[in-house]
């Protein structure tokens, strides 16, 4: 059954906090509809992109939660439903659904109950997967596919190429702002947008321009990620990002020495 294996996946990370224990389950439970997905029709040319797409693809260092995919198109979210809980029935799961405006939300009921852990109260977990028509400003990109043995699962992805899809990455950077409360804190932050820009530019990742939208060339991007670096709050960053990182040294040393790091990072590109 999936819940032993998961148990026994879980044995990796047994001194961890229940919150990194989550996202480990929900990352096993990830790769499974992922592998679904791809085989439904309907899906084999949606373009898996964003956060997680950036973890299995390239090995980013930190947790996601959703799926995101990107179509010219897509209509058949009650199809796509109908198709994984016959899939997910072999595996012994009790999941509901809900559809919304380009999402799909599964809940695996009192799933975490068999683990002896829980999330804000709740035996509950989500995983949410959302395929966006709006995928105007991505231009001149390439489509690529990427085999992954991942959780004893043979895949695989469709996604674009590494240069396109760390400018999706500069673009939420440079545009998306959001506020939430962490701890009773109202945190102004782009989220975790911030954290994949350090690995991306770690990696020497080249942008492609063409997917930023108003960026005319390259010294213009890095004037106008430098301005934003700098009016970040980088002790909101770590608000936001800590319950996603394992390796709690990484959420310090963005405390008191990510801003510098990553502004003279932009500046070698």
């Amino acid at each position: 059954m999936i819940v032993d294996d998961i148990r026994i996946e879980l044995e990796n990370y047994r001194d961890k906090p229940d919150i990194i224990k989550i996202w480990y389950i929900k990352e096993f439970l990830q790769t499974i509809i992922l592998k679904e997905i791809y085989e439904f029709p309907e899906c084999r040319d949606i373009l898996f992109y964003w956060w997680t797409a950036s973890r299995f693809l390239f090995w980013l260092n930190r947790l996601s939660e959703d799926l995101d995919f990107a179509s010219a198109w897509f209509d058949k979210f009650e199809e796509l439903w109908q198709f994984l809980q016959k899939k997910l029935k072999n595996y012994w799961l009790i999941v509901d659904y809900k559809i919304q405006k380009f999402r799909l939300t599964l809940k695996f009921r009192n799933l975490l109950q068999n683990f002896d852990i829980q999330y804000k109260n709740s035996k509950d977990l989500y995983i949410k997967i959302e395929i966006s028509e709006h995928t105007e400003f991505l231009k001149n990109f390439e489509i690529k596919l990427y085999p992954i043995f991942k959780h004893n699962q043979s895949l695989i992805l469709k996604s674009f190429d590494e240069s396109s899809l760390f400018s999706t990455k500069l673009n939420a950077v440079l545009y998306r702002k959001r506020e939430r409360k962490w701890d009773n804190i109202n945190v102004c932050v782009k989220w975790r947008d911030f954290y994949d820009l350090f690995r991306y530019l770690q990696r020497w990742t080249k942008p492609n321009l063409s997917c930023i939208e108003w960026i005319k060339n390259i010294n213009d991007l890095k004037e106008k990620l430098s301005i934003v670096v700098e009016n970040t709050n980088f002790n909101e960053v770590e608000l936001d990002i800590k319950n996603f990182v394992e390796n709690q040294d990484v959420v310090n040393f963005i405390k008191t020495n990510w801003k510098a790091y990553i502004l003279e990072k932009i500046k070698e590109r």
